[in-house]
């Protein structure tokens, strides 16, 4: 399995923001003593931890969550558009890109045929 660490500066609005969308991705929280923010799910383990974020604003990076299917993707839109509508990017059938309280930005997709 892979974890990708990420420096957040505000881990509390990271954990509330991530702790909805693990249960709707099917990913399981892990609970942490350490002032972390952590989950596993699909093979990816994400951490969030104390500190400032650690790619600048000039050089964006976009991470990438395989979706099991189209209506996997327009799921969790409408989770998103329901509970956290000022986080959806843009988004289709197809993919949709969503940035979290870090603003660190995401895309959930299906596999390219």
């Amino acid at each position: 399995m892979a974890t990708l660490r990420f420096a957040v500066p505000d881990v509390a609005a990271q954990r509330a923001f991530w702790d909805a969308m693990a249960s709707w991705l099917g990913w399981t929280p892990a609970r942490t003593q350490d002032g972390t923010a952590a989950y596993t799910g699909a093979g990816l383990g994400l951490v969030f931890t104390p500190g400032a974020p650690g790619a600048s604003a000039s050089a964006p990076v976009t991470v990438t969550l395989e979706a099991p299917s189209p209506a996997a993707v327009v799921r969790l839109k409408d989770l998103l558009q329901a509970h956290h509508p000022r986080s959806i990017v843009s988004g289709s059938e197809e993919g949709l890109k969503f940035q979290d309280p870090a603003g660190l930005m995401w895309e959930y997709a299906r596999p390219p045929v």
